[in-house]
């Protein structure tokens, strides 16, 4: 099993998006200041120390990578692929209803892998973790690629405010 390509966890390791900055950002392993013990966790950062943005820090390394590519902070990309879901050819709503489907499905696993508590289940546990967590990434890409009518409202009504107290300035 030392061979990556028969290890089904490295084919979902996530690329790091670009900082909405448009630096390039980067996966750390430091220790952070809430950090159990002073132990090691994993911290996505923005090159640009000017910029200053960071992600949360985790303890594993595609899940500090994930949560940076979800954040407002990450620039999503205009398409990305899931390694372990196909949405070529879907319109956005079915997008966004397959992966809520497939978020449930996962959250189902998990608790059954939990309830379970089967010491050989920890690596199907963990796969299992990892592809909700793309899940999550990309329903928050969907979110902002194909918004809903009612999203779109609070987006204007946003905005509106925004304006309006530019203008009262």
């Amino acid at each position: 099993m030392n061979d990556t390509n028969e290890n089904p966890i490295y084919e979902l390791k996530p690329e790091i998006n670009f900082c909405t900055c448009g630096c390039e950002a980067r996966l750390l392993k430091e220790r952070s200041a809430d950090s159990e013990k002073g132990k090691l966790r994993y911290v996505v950062r923005c090159l640009d120390e000017m910029c200053g943005h960071q992600g949360r820090y985790t303890q594993y390394p595609w899940q500090a990578i994930l949560e940076w590519n979800k954040s407002p902070m990450s620039e999503f990309p205009e398409d990305f692929r899931i390694p372990f879901l196909t949405l070529t050819g879907l319109g956005g709503e079915e997008i966004r209803q397959k992966l809520n489907e497939h978020r449930l499905t996962l959250e189902q696993k998990i608790k059954q892998l939990r309830a379970e508590k089967v010491s050989g289940n920890t690596e199907e546990m963990k796969i299992a973790r990892l592809q909700l967590m793309w899940v999550i990434y990309a329903q928050s890409w969907a979110k902002l690629k194909f918004p809903r009518e009612d999203e779109l409202a609070v987006i204007d009504e946003n905005e509106g405010a925004e304006e309006s107290n530019v203008q009262e300035a």
